[in-house]
């Protein structure tokens, strides 16, 4: 296909981190003619951060790691630090006793199984690269099944402790894949060490925002209703705010919504139906009497106890005092809002919690992937195929998996395989 001309007007749909960056990029490579279409009335995503008595808080991203390479090259452009508030974390069971990560009689089959992981990794080259094109057959399947294969019980517990704490889902159904995309040898052991992270000062994104500022044309409130190819050549979309034309449209946001925004053909149509999302919530809460650290409560991370609190976030606790924590949540379908927060709130009374008073809460529609049998129909190389078909184009959280330096890589990968 043509690559684009510097002189081409180029639409970006979505303003989080994925969308700033390919403005980003494009801009570098001398592109000027660009704009980016936001439907809701800020820019970030998934990035959000509150203040809360003049600190930030973080209700979306949460933390970035030292292996966050790209990013951290993103933020020394933008005039941004990472040296944010401290993070110190703990384990609880369910009761809200304080507990180990790894039970002292799993520690020598933990330290066996920890030891063979990197040979066993290295031999995945594919998810080394952006995306998830041309997946080998044993990383289709799911995590837990992974693990079996390699004899990693107890590195399964591991894994999941950090996987599913941030809204991914269960490794027991999650294919290995996206697990171990996330969760490379250094990023794992980013979360085991508890080395310096990545903790944003003027919240994650601070980033964001600065990057917007040098975006000339950037519409927020403004919801895309469809797109077409013209007889022109040229993109039409359907907008709330009125109709633009673009010589080419690069997609950022959720591709379950796409489907009702394109002209699709009936197998187009149905390999968007595949994707599915985690609902995923982020509770703020002012509480005094907590353990004063950020808490992992791995025996609520499973399948049939969502609705129960995995994690809490006690965020400047180096600092000074705060009573304002957020705390982490797998929705339960058959829990009503109600029961739901109830039963958290006794769980932060049982982790010695008093004065519980709830700030607010951030639904999300979390970690866009698809389960293990597209995976194996080949979802992804099926997906690439359509890039720039009709002078569109995808980028965003399934591309690469949901973080920021996934979404960072696989933007700066598609500018230049494309533009």
């Amino acid at each position: 296909m043509a690559r684009a001309t510097y002189d081409q007007e180029i639409a970006i749909i979505g303003a989080g981190i994925s969308g700033m960056t390919i403005a980003h990029e494009l801009a570098q490579k001398g592109y000027t003619r660009i704009t980016i279409l936001e439907q809701e009335d800020r820019v970030g995503g998934k990035c959000h951060s509150i203040e809360y008595k003049s600190k930030t808080y973080e209700m979306g991203t949460l933390i970035g790691l030292p292996s966050y390479k790209h990013t951290q090259e993103l933020m020394a452009e933008y005039g941004l630090t990472d040296k944010g508030p401290l993070l110190e974390r703990g384990f609880f069971n369910k009761h809200g006793s304080k507990t180990s990560q790894i039970p002292l009689d799993q520690i020598e089959a933990f330290t066996e199984q920890f030891k063979r992981l990197p040979n066993l990794l290295s031999q995945y080259d594919c998810l080394k690269e952006p995306g998830f094109l041309r997946l080998p057959e044993e990383l289709c399947q799911p995590f837990a099944s992974w693990c079996e294969v390699h004899d990693l019980t107890v590195i399964q517990q591991v894994y999941m402790h950090y996987f599913s704490t941030f809204g991914f889902g269960s490794v027991d159904e999650v294919p290995a894949a996206y697990v171990l995309k996330f969760l490379n040898f250094d990023n794992l052991l980013s979360f085991i060490e508890i080395t310096h992270m990545i903790t944003w000062p003027q919240g994650a994104n601070a980033l964001i925002k600065r990057m917007a500022d040098r975006i000339d044309d950037l519409r927020l409130t403004c919801s895309v209703q469809y797109m077409e190819l013209g007889s022109d050549g040229r993109v039409r979309v359907e907008t709330n705010q009125g109709t633009f034309y673009f010589d080419h449209v690069i997609y950022t946001s959720s591709l379950h919504h796409a489907r009702h925004l394109l002209s699709l053909s009936p197998a187009e149509q149905q390999l968007m139906e595949l994707v599915t999302y985690e609902r995923f919530r982020v509770y703020a809460y002012r509480v005094e009497g907590i353990p004063e650290l950020s808490g992992y409560i791995p025996d609520n991370m499973s399948s049939d106890r969502k609705g129960h609190m995995m994690a809490w976030y006690y965020r400047w606790t180096d600092e000074e005092n705060t009573d304002l924590i957020t705390v982490y949540v797998m929705e339960n379908e058959d829990m009503s809002d109600q029961q739901m927060r109830e039963t958290v709130e006794e769980e932060l009374r049982k982790l010695g919690g008093t004065h519980i008073r709830l700030y607010m809460i951030k639904q999300w529609e979390h970690f866009p992937h698809v389960n293990s049998a597209a995976l194996r129909a080949g979802f992804y190389d099926q997906l690439d195929r359509l890039q720039g078909k009709q002078h569109i184009y995808y980028a965003g959280e399934i591309m690469n998996f949901p973080t920021l330096e996934n979404c960072i890589i696989y933007a700066k990968y598609l500018v230049n395989r494309f533009f």
